[in-house]
């Protein structure tokens, strides 16, 4: 029966307030806490009739707090599902440059890569692409950072980019 009561007490706490933007500790694990990393990968950039290309970048791994309180009648006005996942918290896109061989028209494809950062428990309702740009390197690509409260409108991903035989690479330095 004290196990009821502590049991409620715990969900009555995490129910009394507003959830926090990001939980690293629930009342009913206080032992566990969330993680959120950017782990080292080796990534495969490839595109039909080009040769691939390896490169390291990251991938976010992680283990962040979710959690559903039955609701009660008449509907109460705090929240009672909280959700976050671990995902890229700051990313930047890279140009890497294909090899098209035997193919005339396209000898060579630009592909942008979103390399990732650092990485953050976030709100499951982030999705990935709905970055906010907060600086831009001198070659024009942007740093992409998550906002904490305001979710700007989806940023989609630059284009790919051809390269015609008779003209320079548009991005040689």
């Amino acid at each position: 029966m004290w196990q009821c009561a502590v049991i409620g007490s715990a969900l009555l706490a995490l129910c009394s307030a507003a959830p926090p933007p990001h939980i690293n500790r629930l009342a009913l694990f206080p032992d566990k806490s969330a993680w959120c990393e950017a782990k080292n990968i080796t990534q495969i950039v490839g595109h039909t009739g080009c040769q691939p290309q390896s490169i390291q970048n990251r991938a976010c791994l992680g283990q962040c707090f979710s959690y559903s309180v039955p609701n009660t009648f008449p509907q109460s006005t705090e929240s009672l599902v909280h959700c976050d996942s671990c995902m890229p918290a700051q990313t930047q896109w890279e140009v890497v440059t294909l090899e098209c061989p035997g193919n005339e028209e396209v000898p060579r494809v630009d592909k942008l890569v979103e390399r990732i950062l650092h990485c953050s428990c976030q709100s499951c309702s982030k999705e990935a692409g709905q970055e906010g740009l907060v600086g831009v390197r001198g070659d024009g690509w942007g740093i992409r950072h998550r906002p904490s409260s305001v979710s700007p409108p989806p940023v989609h991903p630059p284009p790919v980019f051809y390269h015609a035989p008779s003209f320079p690479h548009p991005l040689s330095f």
